[in-house]
């Protein structure tokens, strides 16, 4: 009886289980056909009004007012509140493009991007390396820049706990010539990626702690990634810095600057700090060209900042 008993409560979690995943599935597939179908001004527009709905809730908010004040120190508390208020608008719109973005091709490229003079046919015939990406602009854009401009690229995502988002999510980013690469055991791949001479990208902005490198990064220290580092160390390969960010006639400027680092007399850590530096200052440089459309939400600083 008491068998009998589990294996009905197994098939109901089983169900339930099913049912939950339909539902998300549903949802976001819904999100993702109407607003490609809507034009993209329309659906834009939209998408600023979900930002400023989302500013009305205080989720990580605390963090991001933390991050503006020690970035804008100087600005004054209208400013960097003016600040995080366009950060809501600028990335309710990302979330637009992100849901919508498998409507790109090699037909509507120009719609969307623009890349610095030569900055295409220089990844083009790179032979491969790495790209250095963050969380400024539109990162996920990065994906279709390169994949429809036939620049091969392997690049790491997170796997999501959620089956039926990360499904869709993965369904999103696939673009020709793209490779995803579950973060868990990715490094092998990634080297493979590399001696294969296709591009390998990064989002090189997000807290390392123990395992990155400090730096002055807006006057307090700040651990910054060492994988791109790394990888040049070993491997030689080209590096990259490109960002999406958004203009305001709605297109993606490609910012795309190559880091040259002379290794030849140097040790591995100190090659990694040269790189790290090179990278750091360009995006804080881009951050204060545009503070809105870096995103504040994550703890870029050391933990006991966070706690005053």
């Amino acid at each position: 009886m008491k068998l009998k008993v589990y294996l009905a409560n197994i098939d109901q979690l089983f169900i339930m289980k099913k049912f939950s995943y339909y539902i998300t599935h549903s949802i976001l597939t819904c999100l993702s056909a109407t607003f490609s179908l809507f034009p993209r001004k329309i659906s834009l527009m939209i998408g600023r009004q979900i930002g400023m709905a989302l500013y009305l809730i205080p989720f990580r908010k605390a963090v991001a007012r933390k991050n503006i004040g020690i970035a804008f120190s100087g600005s004054s508390d209208l400013d960097k509140k003016r600040i995080l208020f366009n950060c809501y608008r600028h990335y309710g719109m990302v979330l637009v493009d992100f849901l919508s973005q498998q409507s790109i091709n090699r037909h509507n490229l120009d719609d969307y991007f623009v890349f610095s003079n030569g900055a295409k046919k220089k990844l083009q015939l790179s032979g491969g390396g790495c790209i250095l990406s963050a969380h400024i602009g539109n990162w996920e854009m990065v994906l279709p820049a390169m994949g429809l401009n036939e620049i091969k690229m392997d690049t790491v995502v997170m796997k999501q706990k959620n089956e039926a988002a990360n499904n869709f999510y993965l369904k999103l980013r696939s673009f020709s010539n793209i490779n995803l690469i579950f973060k868990d055991g990715a490094l092998r791949g990634l080297y493979q990626a590399i001696d294969q001479g296709r591009m390998v990208g990064l989002a090189s902005d997000q807290n390392a702690r123990k395992r990155g490198l400090e730096i002055d990064f807006f006057g307090e220290l700040s651990s910054f990634p060492k994988g791109a580092g790394k990888f040049y160390f070993k491997t030689g390969c080209k590096l990259f810095i490109v960002f999406c960010i958004l203009r305001s006639d709605l297109k993606y400027y490609v910012y795309t600057k190559e880091i040259k680092v002379d290794k030849s007399n140097d040790s591995e850590d100190a090659v990694i700090e040269q790189i790290v530096l090179t990278y750091a200052k360009e995006l804080s440089a881009k951050i204060k060209q545009h503070p809105e459309q870096y995103f504040w939400f994550h703890k870029k600083w050391s933990k006991k900042i966070y706690k005053t």
